[in-house]
């Protein structure tokens, strides 16, 4: 009979609240997909450094979904607790006739079973299927091909799942046990009468604590603009408090002070069903202040990891194309002028080292000019360049490499070669704020002063090709000089780059990455330190790659599991709000309202419900945002861009979706349920 009875529940509960199953459904695929990525090696061309971040990423997801696992416990936990709170007169009608309490928590703990699952099965199901797209993204992520494409189930993610989200049910088990056990018959049958309180009546004081919520969020946003990302400036932290309290009281006191506010006008107040959604409002958000801060900052947190991370990925795309032009690339730099190693060609001759005959090389020479970025450009940088000229590295003197070295470089990687005058040079730079800057000084002056003679600039933009390989230095700026050029010259590096060919790729880049192995290892030699360095392209895309796939699938992983919390909650919150109101619309019915103001109310409540907190976390994002590109700026990028789509796209889809799916629960349960 208790079975009967707890499947009879399920069902008559996932039509009601399909919403609560989806989530759960949601949660165990999202769970599963991001703990299978281990699978994925398996149909991915993955070198071996590549490889070694797919570990590491594998590690970090691991020990996050710990993490994410008490976030969607504590989430299925608080659902579970309104749908137990919406059932308390179903549960005082077994108790009136007679039903003992433990057998009511039989029942529950054969609903949660079920419930628990339906959803496994379903969660894994979807999961497997995402995750394959999974794959793609990470092949696409890491710049690798897929070998061979192929269905992937990992057995390790499967049991993962139901390992955690058996423990998360069986805790719901145990939560309905305790409640049940506390839950008076009396309270169970009236439960349905009860009203929530309205927190501030008085509209003076509503006013007085949502103008100071409003000067606490002001202070807060003026010192964290202010200090910048400097957790330890006593400042930043007193920013994050001021802004927590802040968004705390703006909730405790908004709806009652705009339902004053609204009410001086008449004519809006009194329109169509507007006393019944103001009221409405204001119980729900007051009542829920706390879980509606709580939301909000789960969303501002999810809005500004999302873009943070999409404009840190997008930057690295932005600037390692650049940078990658050579297979191999190695530079030795010059610290004094006592260094005893001053020419890596000569080195490589002390090591044996030989090219072979199908390795297409060059080697060059990089010097430092007695002048420096700032002192260049200086009238054309922008007000913060000029304000902080070091942060943006405009205080180190511009590097220089003659032309023809230059043009061996440009052969080497198949382009034509540039003739220069003796009075001309070629300016090369990516850093987008400098090449801004030099665009502006091109088109008005086109001539650069050197050791006191003119130089005319021949092209007309900045070439934005690095002359190495490299994944550390993004940043580039140099100056091509004439072969005759009779300035100071301080020799800064020497150095060499490579181009394998195809059908001997795989040996060369073992061989180069054995070399750069050794250079590592022989820094410290004869007594003295050797300051050299090389990497290989495919060194070059797992650092960069492998880095930004990592901060790319911790972002969405923990991003997605934030906004489906919040939305699911808000979701739950208003469902729960449809059953418990459904005196006051059956009240509406009677009075004569029709069914399409209804449904508007329905509409305009549910809206308001779900945008509160979006619009609050939109504009504390838009100050973290801010202060993230400013971080970005020195890194030639920022976090905007095509990020905004991405986003957009995001809370359209996952909390647009929510809405939509909520309000039209709301609108059935209503419909289906007045006189």
């Amino acid at each position: 009979m208790f079975s009967k009875i707890a499947i009879n529940n399920v069902k008559k509960s996932i039509k009601d609240y399909s919403i609560y199953f989806l989530t759960l459904t949601f949660a165990v695929c999202i769970f599963y997909s991001f703990n299978s990525l281990g699978a994925q090696k398996s149909v991915l061309e993955l070198n071996k450094s590549t490889e070694n971040y797919m570990v590491i990423l594998n590690k970090l997801i691991a020990g996050i979904s710990v993490f994410v696992s008490f976030i969607l416990g504590g989430l299925i936990i608080y659902a579970n607790n309104f749908l137990i709170k919406k059932r308390k007169k179903e549960l005082g009608i077994y108790m009136t006739l007679g039903m003992a309490k433990s057998k009511i928590s039989k029942i529950l703990i054969l609903e949660t079973f079920l419930i628990g699952l339906l959803s496994l099965a379903a969660g894994i199901l979807l999961g497997i299927i995402v995750s394959q797209g999974l794959s793609i993204i990470t092949a696409k992520l890491l710049v690798v091909n897929i070998n061979k494409f192929k269905f992937i189930v990992s057995p390790s993610a499967i049991i993962k799942s139901v390992l955690y989200f058996g423990i998360i049910f069986l805790l719901v088990m145990i939560f309905n046990q305790v409640i049940i056990s506390k839950y008076k018959l009396i309270d169970m049958l009236n439960a349905a009468k009860k009203n929530e309180d309205i927190k501030v009546e008085n509209p003076v004081i509503s006013v007085l604590i949502f103008l100071l919520s409003a000067a606490l969020l002001i202070t807060a946003y003026s010192l964290v603009l202010k200090v910048g990302l400097n957790p330890k400036d006593i400042k930043f932290t007193t920013s994050i408090i001021l802004g927590v309290i802040g968004t705390l009281l703006l909730f405790f006191s908004l709806s009652s002070f705009f339902l004053h506010i609204i009410q001086k006008n008449k004519k809006l107040y009194l329109k169509n069903l507007n006393i019944f959604v103001l009221r409405q409002i204001n119980n729900k958000i007051t009542t829920n202040f706390i879980s509606m801060s709580v939301i909000c900052l789960m969303l501002f947190l999810t809005i500004t990891l999302l873009f943070t991370m999409f404009g840190y990925k997008s930057n690295l795309d932005k600037l390692v194309k650049g940078n990658t032009t050579f297979d191999a690339s190695a530079k030795l730099n010059i610290d004094s002028d006592d260094q005893k190693v001053k020419d890596i060609k000569g080195y490589l001759d002390k090591m044996d080292f030989k090219f072979n005959a199908y390795e297409k090389y060059t080697f060059y020479n990089e010097y430092k000019l007695d002048i420096q970025p700032d002192n260049l450009f200086k009238n054309y940088l922008d007000k913060h360049e000029q304000e902080d000229p070091e942060k943006y590295l405009l205080e180190i003197p511009i590097s220089a490499v003659k032309i023809s070295e230059y043009n061996s470089i440009r052969k080497l990687s198949g382009q034509q070669g540039i003739t220069l005058k003796s009075n001309q040079i070629l300016v090369i730079s990516n850093y987008e704020d400098i090449n801004n800057a030099l665009d502006k000084f091109i088109k008005n002056h086109n001539i650069v002063n050197i050791d006191g003679k003119a130089y005319n600039i021949k092209n007309e933009a900045p070439i934005k090709t690095n002359l190495v390989t490299t994944g550390s230095d993004l940043n580039f700026l140099y100056l091509i000089i004439p072969d005759n050029f009779s300035g100071k010259l301080k020799l800064y590096s020497t150095g060499f780059n490579v181009m394998f060919s195809k059908n001997n790729g795989e040996k060369s880049e073992e061989k180069f990455k054995n070399l750069f192995k050794n250079f590592a290892n022989n820094r410290y030699k004869d007594g003295y330190y050797i300051p050299i360095s090389g990497n290989t392209i495919e060194q070059v895309h797992a650092l960069v790659y492998g880095s930004s796939t990592i901060i790319v699938f911790i972002g969405i992983y923990l991003g997605i599991v934030f906004l489906i919390s919040s939305a699911a909650v808000l979701a739950l919150q208003q469902l729960s709000e449809a059953s418990d109101s459904l005196a006051r619309y059956n009240s509406l019915k009677k009075i004569g309202a029709p069914q399409k103001l209804i449904d508007k109310s329905i509409l305009i409540q549910t809206l308001i419900y779900f945008m509160a907190p979006l619009t609050l976390a939109i504009i504390h994002s838009t100050v973290s945002v801010s202060i993230a590109n400013k971080v970005f700026s020195m890194h030639n990028g920022n976090t905007l861009g095509s990020s905004y789509f991405m986003i957009a796209l995001a809370l359209i889809i996952i909390y647009g979706g929510y809405f939509y799916a909520t309000y039209m629960g709301f609108k059935n349960v209503v419909k289906n349920t007045i006189l």
